[in-house]
């Protein structure tokens, strides 16, 4: 959200800006609810949960000294590219939320319908500001910069998540593992939407699923 909003200036388009305006407001109560959420979680996993909050601060506020704004934009990219992705398989594949509290698979199907109105936003603030050659570059560097830090990071919080809630055995993470790089995992489905990132010409409406969210804002209307 700061990264789009730090790129902003250079932006004349009306369009253009009243999408960036969407996705600031869209990604300031994705930020209540992650807040919201991980105070759920808390109660079950005790001060895990806090130190892992902290050391994402941390590492944010080192990205935002250290970074310029395009090379903070270019992360944005990367990870909202990473976002759509996982939304567009979870809605995809409704049956990777059996079993959960309602509630909370609402609040997924909800996040992961919001991932994908706006997936595009800070890629074309990036097209804008950082555009050619060396705007592909630098894209495409940070996403493999992005993919290795989220890989180890996602990792960590799942393994220390799973260790303090007393279910980090055998079983649970061949589970995981099956979940993630199984013949139907996340990891595994969305591997050709992330090889598309670079692409020189790839746009995130290239994977075009309009129909896919009006399907799913249905049933999140029903739920």
């Amino acid at each position: 959200m700061d990264a789009v909003r730090d790129n902003s200036g250079e932006i004349t388009d009306p369009v253009m800006k009243a999408e960036i305006q969407g996705f600031t407001t869209q990604e300031a109560i994705h930020s209540r609810e992650h807040l919201r959420y991980n105070r759920m979680v808390t109660q079950r996993a005790g001060a895990v949960v806090t130190r892992l909050e902290e050391g994402v601060k941390n590492r944010i506020a080192f990205a935002n000294k250290m970074l310029s704004p395009k090379r903070r934009l270019a992360v944005t990219v990367a990870l909202e590219h990473f976002t759509a992705i996982l939304a567009d398989y979870l809605m995809k594949n409704p049956k990777t939320l059996e079993g959960a509290d309602p509630e909370m698979a609402r609040l997924w199907l909800w996040h992961a319908i919001e991932e994908n109105e706006h997936k595009a936003v800070a890629f074309d603030v990036f097209k804008s500001v950082a555009p050619g050659l060396r705007g592909y570059l630098l894209r495409t560097r940070t996403m493999l910069l992005v993919t290795m830090t989220f890989s180890f990071f996602m990792f960590q919080h799942v393994a220390l998540i799973l260790k303090a809630d007393g279910h980090s055995n055998f079983r649970n993470w061949m589970r995981l593992i099956a979940l993630f790089w199984g013949l139907r995992g996340v990891i595994t489905r969305t591997a050709l939407p992330w090889f598309d990132f670079f692409r020189p010409g790839f746009h995130p409406w290239d994977h075009d699923n309009r129909a896919l969210l009006e399907t799913q804002r249905a049933v999140l209307q029903a739920a």
